[in-house]
């Protein structure tokens, strides 16, 4: 792997002048994983998307295959690749996606970092303030005045991640299920059954435990949850839902000391859905920069020639 000399150190080919250094921004999510190239100027050299690469909730295998695939269809070999992805908070995650792009691309030097923080500087920079991100999973972050970061949620399918997409999901089957079970709101039922790709909603559970429908499939019911608002069950989903999304973007704002009006912005489908916003009922400022561009971002500030 390069050192921070190696990938700006003069060489015949020109590409050691810093001015010519390319930058890899990755965002590795649960449902899909971004793949954004840049020149030193921040020119858009390649866009690429492929498969989720959260290895909390999709395999290993699965998770090098959505990397691979994506440097595969690189144009070029960057110099610095920036990573941030869902699962990296956490020193085995770290290690773990360390190893795959290190292996994928032994002569760039490589950084990882939380999806959640290139989230924040892509959506705010380096200044205070709070970013609510919410798609598959809902996680707040919120950087303070001295540059710590807080994150306040964010723990999971299993154990947390309320107000997700995939809570929203999960939530839908249920509500589904016992409305099948009471004779009522067939058209929701229906709704989430088509969605799903089942033939009746009782078929979820078994779906479930196959490994036919998954983390992601029951993500993206958000979507049809979406749709059938005002109309219950899925009304009542979404008020709960932007309540838990509220009460994160609350709490991390004091748990980093800041005011009430500090700056705050939205990443992921859900908290970025105009009904959400409208929902949760906190002012957001739109988010100045995608993730895979905050973490180009956060690799060029990081880049320091010797």
């Amino acid at each position: 792997m390069k050192t921070i000399c190696g990938a700006l150190a003069a060489r015949p080919d020109g590409r050691g002048d810093r001015s010519s250094v390319t930058f890899l921004g990755i965002d590795g999510g649960g449902s899909k994983t971004t793949f954004l190239l840049e020149d030193s100027k921040g020119q858009e050299l390649a866009r690429i998307e492929t498969g989720p690469s959260n290895w909390l909730s999709a395999n290993s295998d699965e998770v090098r295959e959505s990397l691979a695939a994506g440097i595969a269809s690189l144009p070029s070999v960057p110099d610095v690749a920036c990573g941030g992805f869902a699962g990296a908070g956490r020193h085995a995650g770290i290690a773990f996606y360390r190893g795959c792009l290190e292996s994928l691309l032994p002569e760039t030097r490589v950084l990882i970092e939380s999806d959640a923080f290139i989230s924040y500087i892509g959506a705010i920079g380096i200044q205070p303030g709070v970013l609510l991100i919410a798609g598959t999973g809902a996680i707040a972050i919120a950087r303070q005045n001295d540059g710590t970061m807080i994150r306040v949620g964010g723990w999971g399918p299993v154990f947390g991640d309320e107000g997700s997409g995939y809570w929203i999901g999960r939530e839908a089957v249920s509500a589904a299920l016992r409305a099948n079970d009471a004779g009522v709101f067939s058209e929701f039922i229906a709704a989430v059954t088509n969605s799903l790709g089942l033939r009746q909603i009782t078929d979820a559970p078994v779906a479930w435990k196959s490994g036919e429908i998954d983390v992601r499939s029951v993500a993206g019911l958000a979507r049809t949850v979406f749709e059938q608002y005002p109309a219950e069950p899925g009304k009542q989903i979404l008020r709960e839902a932007a309540a838990y999304l509220r009460h994160l973007t609350e709490l991390a704002c004091e748990r980093a000391a800041l005011p009430p009006s500090c700056l705050k912005s939205v990443s992921g489908s859900v908290s970025t859905n105009s009904l959400m916003q409208e929902l949760i009922g906190v002012a957001f400022s739109a988010a100045a920069n995608p993730p895979a561009k905050g973490a180009i971002l956060w690799a060029r500030d990081r880049i320091r020639p010797s």
